[in-house]
């Protein structure tokens, strides 16, 4: 399966080299940073890169649901039986997803990647600086 990481700006640019700083080079790990060149439109970005997949199935990973990058992939996947969408990517998930074979029924696909997702979200945590530094203490 191709991962498309798909962002406003450079943030999945940023998100593919730390990725590959970890994993090594990702052959159908892809990169869409929207609105970087005036001249060239998200939905030109999009076809041009799915192009080069042939029949290949399709993972993106959108920074923010709801965002425009978010709502222009999930209006071209309409329909698409081999295409998936994620929002809200974050390194574990990137990261995770890079580790997996997709393999089964778009079902089967789909539950995976549903797990993931949480699997990903788990690590969300708010850290109180404050109380890291009295545990420290505490511990010496």
């Amino acid at each position: 399966m191709e991962i498309v990481l798909a962002s406003h700006s450079n943030l999945a640019v940023g998100m593919k080299e730390t990725a590959e700083f970890i994993m090594g080079r990702q052959e159908k790990l892809h990169v869409i940073a929207a609105y970087i060149e005036d001249e060239k439109s998200v939905v030109d970005e999009l076809t041009e890169l799915v192009s080069q997949f042939g029949n290949e199935a399709v993972l993106f990973l959108t920074d923010l649901k709801g965002g425009s990058v978010n709502r222009i992939i999930s209006e071209y996947i309409l329909e698409r039986e081999d295409y998936y969408l994620i929002s809200g990517m974050n390194l574990a998930l990137v990261l995770e997803l890079l580790m997996l074979s997709y393999e089964g029924q778009r079902s089967e696909v789909m539950a995976q990647l549903k797990e993931i997702v949480v699997n990903a979200s788990k690590d969300l945590e708010v850290i109180d600086v404050d109380e890291l530094s009295v545990q420290a203490d505490e511990d010496f």
